[in-house]
């Protein structure tokens, strides 16, 4: 199930910080071994003035904005996924974050379903805007360095 670029819909994820359990959607951005992964939360709260939007990657340091938007009908998966709403992932460190996919499994195996893969050009785009972020810790950068080298060869 956590297998890099799944697109994974969780119906009660807890974010284990007091925010409300609610159904969410991760992708999955990378899976180095047996333990450990790194996910991205995806949210509908709009967060960007609306003459940003856009999909794809989002950057404005001076308003300390970084984000990957993916709009509403525009398929994104192998087998034609798409977001019903406009959806956003906030390149920080709530937003992607390092998690042991076995607890993963143990905690979610029954309320969780991969809905589809994202296509490579949208794997790679995420891969990269987050990469270009400064709010990223020095591990998951080198993660996802490794992961941006897999994608380039």
């Amino acid at each position: 199930m956590y297998v890099k670029k799944n697109i994974v819909y969780v119906l009660r994820y807890d974010f284990g910080n007091g925010e409300p359990i609610k159904p969410r959607y991760l992708i999955v951005i990378d899976n180095d071994n047996e333990s450990s992964l790194v996910l991205s939360v995806v949210t509908s709260q709009n967060h960007i003035p609306d003459y940003l939007i856009k999909h794809g990657c989002i950057l404005e340091p001076e308003n300390r904005i970084h984000c990957h938007v993916f709009l509403k009908n525009e398929v994104i998966g192998e087998a034609g996924f798409k977001f019903p709403l406009d959806s956003f992932i906030y390149v920080n460190s709530s937003g992607i974050f390092d998690a042991n996919s076995q607890l993963l499994q143990q905690k979610y195996s029954n309320i969780s379903e991969v809905k589809d893969c994202l296509t490579n050009e949208e794997f790679s785009n995420l891969i990269y805007c987050i990469y270009k972020s400064a709010y990223i810790p020095r591990g998951i950068k080198r993660k996802i360095e490794a992961t941006l080298h897999d994608i380039c060869e």
